[in-house]
């Protein structure tokens, strides 16, 4: 408490931000694995070789298979032989050693999810401290990861199960008490024990408090001095609380952290959806919109049974043949170990309403996109070139590690060309596009209305890139000139027109691990954390930082992100799902408001989004067509024991106008990427204002549907909407253009078609 500083009053005000101090959700369990321990018991970092399979799905097959059978820190097993071995023979026969070696293989199990036997051999450790009483004691940090297993029990004995509703969501309250207490009582015990020897404990006093609302003894169960305010709730603005759904709709699934697509696949005029997880043996989940409010699973109806992992997935209609195809990524945060391809799955078309398949088959090998493999997360689609087609920009993670040879994690960023037949050609040396950085997230934007697509590179460890499209096939980093290179540690990252100018802004999340710099900023203390970043388009004169001036100068750990229009006003929010791979890192995801332009508010609370598990791909789309975009959220940690289960939140509506438009292209690429749309308004005063949007996926995590779902405030009419087309540099405008209603746009066609 000290060395935070402050009254232990103001200190309690700001705990409850202090996320991922989790939380019933709770795996706080540090995962950092001792250098010494690994050493002597053999844990290596080596590579896992594949071989070479018959069929398209082999290699995956094959790497689960390897993943498994290795030491890795995320999914490998072989460190239980070897702890326990360690155990029945130590290398040093001495307490502090078992301890450790017993906590070591305490994580272990709680990396897979064996609370139970976590707990029992973490008591065991704690009485033979007691017992012996050493020199150098850890009493202290046993009995905190005896809590935060204990919290780990209690989530996964009550939250993780078709019938749990989204009792992780702060704040909690009684209608969402656990039923089975053990998990929060025991939490209770070993943290109250832990605040008789260190009173001043923020992570203890915090965890205090959300073990109590698991049982329904909050506020007032929690000791005055130790107690979070209840008014540390309260959200600058009512949103309005949207609904979590997903296991009353048919999204029940429990998975790590993986990727999540909102998109209408089988062209029936409703928005399916697709997640995924990183868990190399568990494959992609695709589910079906049936038009009444639930999805039916179609994953192996649709040939997908056999795409396993993926830390990230997006869509694009890379063949131009009207079907939305999906991108897997793999390998991201895995290193040497994440040198696994990606896939390419083009959509067959149809669906059995109309007779046909409706399957997707893996082209990557045949599309050139196989080899080599690089780790990466994220990727982005554009035509850069402007021939009609769209192009890949594949972000790989380079990075040099630590004693290893200077080569050893250098993997280039890629930039694949489209032939136009089905193939691409990496082009990324020429075109200056390599990047040789960390790279965590990429968005495409033309930031300069010179009608090439520029990129933006949001890298990990190193300075951000911005990728002027020179028009002739190579890049310019203007970055540095224009002072985007922050934050260092970055993550999701788009391109956005928020204040509605005609010109598009950056966002770029930063991205911190240490949950100490999260509490600091929570308390409004000084701190070094990576925060987030809004640059304004200043129409033509450079970037300006807006980002204290907008009210998101605040330290998250972002990493699954996007933006869509909440209440449909006009004016694009975002959602920031959060968390880190440690067990310690969980915060509660957050969502900001777009107030007009003016500045964002914490809507976090009031609408229901304070989701306390790790929030990766967010997800915005009108699911059930009423008018307004819900949200889908792939919700899951890094570790197999910290899976957890989809979220979906329905939008309560607000009353305000809209309009959904699917664009196609006939010159320019048929999904209309990177089109643009203006639409001018006029409400009941005669006030007339605009709104603009541009054809995309949006976040470098989570992909939204490409149809544009325009929010309008309180419109009385359209005055006028306008579209451009990227590749024919054609204006199509439209007068008499219905509210609330589903229209589709032809590139060159001077008719509207209104949509059923």
């Amino acid at each position: 408490m000290d060395r935070i500083g402050g009254s232990r009053a103001s200190v309690y005000a700001g705990i409850l931000w202090i996320a991922c101090i989790p939380l019933i959700l709770i795996g706080c369990m540090r995962q950092q694995h001792s250098g010494e321990i690994s050493q002597a018991v053999g844990m290596s970092n080596q590579e896992v070789h594949i071989e070479e399979g018959v069929s398209e799905h082999a290699d995956l097959a094959a790497y689960c298979t390897s993943l498994r059978n290795s030491s890795d820190p995320f999914f490998g097993r072989q460190q239980f032989e070897r702890l326990a071995t360690e155990l029945e023979s130590p290398t040093f026969p001495t307490l502090s050693w078992r301890v450790s070696i017993l906590r070591e293989l305490a994580r272990s199990h709680l990396r897979f999810g064996d609370t139970d036997e976590a707990i029992r051999l973490l008591s065991e450790a704690l009485d033979a401290e007691m017992s012996e009483r050493p020199e150098v004691s850890h009493e202290a940090e046993l009995l905190e990861e005896l809590a935060i297993a204990s919290m780990k029990m209690g989530e996964l004995n009550n939250c993780v199960s078709p019938d749990g509703r989204l009792i992780c969501a702060l704040p909690l309250d009684d209608s969402v008490v656990h039923k089975d207490i053990r998990g929060a009582s025991g939490a209770i015990d070993y943290l109250t024990r832990l605040l008789e020897l260190e009173p001043d404990n923020i992570r203890a006093m915090w965890l205090l408090n959300v073990a109590h609302m698991a049982l329904g003894a909050y506020p007032n169960g929690v000791k005055e001095e130790y107690r979070v305010p209840p008014e540390s709730f309260e959200s600058e603005h009512d949103i309005g609380k949207f609904e979590e759904r997903a296991p009353l709709a048919g999204l029940y699934a429990v998975s790590t952290a993986g990727g999540s697509i909102i998109e209408d696949f089988d062209n029936d005029g409703l928005l399916d959806i697709m997640a995924s997880t990183w868990d190399p043996c568990k494959p992609i989940a695709y589910y079906r919109n049936d038009g009444g409010g639930n999805f039916t699973d179609e994953t192996e109806g649709a040939g997908l049974s056999g795409q396993l992992g993926g830390l990230n997935i997006t869509q694009t209609d890379y063949n131009n043949d009207g079907w939305a195809d999906v991108l897997v990524m793999r390998g991201g945060w895995m290193k040497m170990r994440g040198q696994m391809r990606m896939s390419l799955l083009r959509n067959n078309g149809g669906n059995d309403r109309e007779g046909q398949d409706g399957t997707f088959t893996d082209v990557t090998e045949a599309a050139g996109l196989a080899k080599p493999a690089y780790p990466s997360q994220s990727a982005a689609w554009a035509d850069y070139d402007n021939d009609g087609d769209l192009d890949l920009f594949s972000c790989n993670e380079s990075m040099r590690e630590a004693g290893a040879e200077s080569t050893a994690l250098i993997f280039p960023s890629q930039l694949f060309r489209n032939d136009g037949e089905g193939g691409f050609e990496d082009v990324a040396a020429e075109a200056d596009a390599q990047n040789w950085r960390y790279c965590k997230g990429s968005a495409w934007g033309d930031y300069d209305n010179d009608g090439y697509p520029d990129l933006y590179i949001s890298n990990f460890g190193e300075e951000n890139r911005l990728l002027r499209n020179n028009g002739d096939g190579t890049f310019t980093d203007v970055a540095p000139a224009l002072q985007l290179t922050e934050p260092i540690d970055s993550f999701a990252t788009w391109f956005w027109d928020y204040d509605n100018d005609g010109s598009q802004d950056i966002f770029v999340a930063g991205y911190g691990e240490d949950i100490e710099d999260v509490a600091k900023d929570r308390v409004g203390l000084e701190n070094d954390g990576p925060r987030l970043r809004l640059y304004r388009n200043m129409q033509g004169d450079g970037f300006e930082d807006v980002t204290r001036k907008m009210g998101l100068s605040h330290v998250h750990l972002a990493m699954g992100a996007n933006f869509g229009d909440l209440d449909n006003d006009g004016y694009p929010d975002f959602y920031l799902g959060t968390g880190a791979p440690s067990y310690d890192a969980i915060a509660p995801n957050a969502m900001y408001r777009n107030d007009g332009g003016r500045g964002f508010q914490d809507v976090t609370f009031s609408g229901g989004f304070g989701h306390l598990q790790k929030g990766h791909g967010v997800s915005f789309g009108d699911l059930d067509m009423d008018g307004d975009q819900d949200i889908f959220v792939q919700v899951g940690g890094f570790y197999p024991g910290d899976g957890f289960v989809n979220a979906l939140y329905e939008n309560p509506g607000h009353g305000n106008r809209w309009l959904s438009i699917r664009l196609v292209g006939t010159i320019s690429n048929r999904a209309a990427i990177g089109a643009r749309v203006r639409v001018e308004v006029m409400d009941r005063n005669g006030i007339t204002r605009e709104i603009y949007a541009t054809v995309g996926n949006g976040s470098s995590f989570g992909a939204s549907t490409l149809i544009q779902e325009v929010g309008m405030g309180p419109a009385a009419k359209i005055v006028e909407l306008e579209v451009w087309w990227p590749r024919s540099d054609l204006w199509q405008r439209f007068r008499d253009v219905p509210l609330d209603s589903r229209i589709r746009i032809v590139e060159g066609e001077d008719e509207i078609e209104i949509l059923e």
